[in-house]
């Protein structure tokens, strides 16, 4: 596994404890859930605190699709981490600009900047002003209880 893990019942029941008394979860019924509780994670496995190992068909909401603990990915995280951690909008930064070329580069022509966001619900609400701006319209369609807002 990846870190050497070694099963341990107790600290899943700890950390099951710590969620239920602590954390929401969207769109649940907060008494109804039980969210199992996951230890250590490698390539598209992840494993319970009983050491069960479970294939991760969800890919953690679409965003691990090179798999967990991707050597490459643990390695650029760090060395970013060590050098710049975060910086606001309002700031030019070296790797957001290479990161900014490189999908214009993949965009359709005439698509030549990029708008990060830290999320989906960011992504929805910036992108809504944005076509509003274009349109001068404020009317917009949204499925109701949608993933990401409405």
């Amino acid at each position: 596994m990846a870190n050497e893990f070694v099963a341990n019942p107790q600290e899943g029941q700890r950390v099951f404890d710590l969620d239920r008394a602590h954390v929401f979860h969207s769109w649940s019924a907060q008494g109804a859930i039980k969210p199992l509780p996951i230890a250590d994670a490698q390539g598209s496995y992840l494993w319970d605190y009983d050491g069960k190992k479970y294939l991760d068909f969800s890919s953690q909401l679409v965003n691990t699709n090179i798999g967990h603990q991707h050597p490459k990915v643990v390695k650029a995280i760090q060395d970013q981490a060590a050098r710049l951690t975060t910086i606001a909008p309002q700031h030019a930064n070296d790797m957001r600009g290479i990161a900014a070329k490189k999908l214009v580069e993949l965009a359709p022509e005439g698509m030549s900047h990029v708008f990060f966001t830290n999320g989906g619900a960011d992504a929805i609400e910036n992108a809504v002003r944005m076509a509003r701006i274009h349109t001068r319209r404020h009317k917009i369609l949204s499925f109701y209880r949608s993933y990401h807002g409405n």
